[in-house]
């Protein structure tokens, strides 16, 4: 069997192949510009992320300045404590620091010294308590001081009600009721 080609199919198959590689070019162009975009595209996603990254920290500090100015009175309101002002504060154990957004020093009715240690949050989340009581549990040292470890948050998630009962961090909310039980365990109801 003898195979035959004439110079008009190989013709052909040369027009094909021009074809096939200006269509090459095309896709290389396409993908060139394509790239360039999602370059860009990138870039503006990082900036945004950035931003959204500072518009996050100026809302954090905006809910923890609501609490400075609201928590002195709901101590005194609601568990009888002095506490005239809350601040940042950093406790240094050596290796380690501890970054407080809530720090305050007040009394008891009785004026015994008391030590509050909170923290500021938009949202809470059991999580949010999990991982806040456990990081300050390794800092304090409860044989010498009364200590008060508590949340603020504007919503609180059901969750997290049930972790701080379990955990003993006292949970606040301007938007809540907070009543006492009999065992003197803060519960927050939402309405």
């Amino acid at each position: 069997m003898t195979l035959s080609i004439e110079e008009k199919d190989i013709n052909e198959v040369k027009k094909v192949i021009i074809d096939l590689g200006r269509s090459l070019d095309e896709v290389r162009r396409e993908t060139s510009a394509l790239s360039e975009k999602i370059d860009k595209l990138a870039k503006s996603v990082a900036e945004l992320s950035r931003e959204v990254g500072k518009l996050s920290d100026t809302y954090g500090f905006i809910v923890e300045d609501i609490a400075r100015s609201f928590l002195p009175s709901w101590f005194y309101l609601n568990m009888d404590l002095t506490v005239n002002e809350f601040n940042r504060a950093f406790l240094n154990t050596g290796d380690k620091v501890l970054e407080l957004d809530l720090y305050g020093e007040g009394c008891d009715k009785t004026g015994n010294q008391v030590i509050l240690i909170g923290e500021a949050k938009a949202r809470i989340h059991g999580e949010d308590v999990r991982v806040f009581h456990e990081k300050v549990n390794k800092f304090i040292n409860k044989e010498n001081s009364r200590y008060v470890i508590f949340m603020f948050g504007l919503y609180i998630h059901p969750t997290a009600m049930q972790e701080a009962l379990n955990r003993g961090v006292i949970l606040i909310s301007p938007y809540a009721t907070i009543t006492r039980t009999p065992t003197n365990q803060i519960i927050q109801n939402t309405s």
